[in-house]
């Protein structure tokens, strides 16, 4: 994962992307999109958390935004 090599996290910030990455597969499979690889919703998830964020609900929604027209998987949440 070429850029994400010098980022480490604590261990709560790794159960709070972990929690992330797992609801976003979820609302990904919800909304019947087979395109966006885990690899791909991994990298829009990190991303965001080397930026800083921390909060759940917004690498979440944030990395869906990345991959997604928001009007899909708004409806599934």
């Amino acid at each position: 994962m070429r850029g994400f090599h010098t980022a480490s996290f604590d261990p709560q910030t790794l159960i709070v992307l972990e929690a992330a990455f797992d609801e976003a597969w979820l609302t990904l499979k919800a909304v019947g999109n087979s395109t966006v690889r885990p690899d791909e919703l991994a990298r829009s998830v990190l991303r965001l958390a080397m930026e800083g964020e921390r909060d759940p609900v917004r690498l979440h929604d944030g990395a869906l935004m990345g991959l997604l027209p928001a009007a899909a998987w708004r409806e599934a949440s």
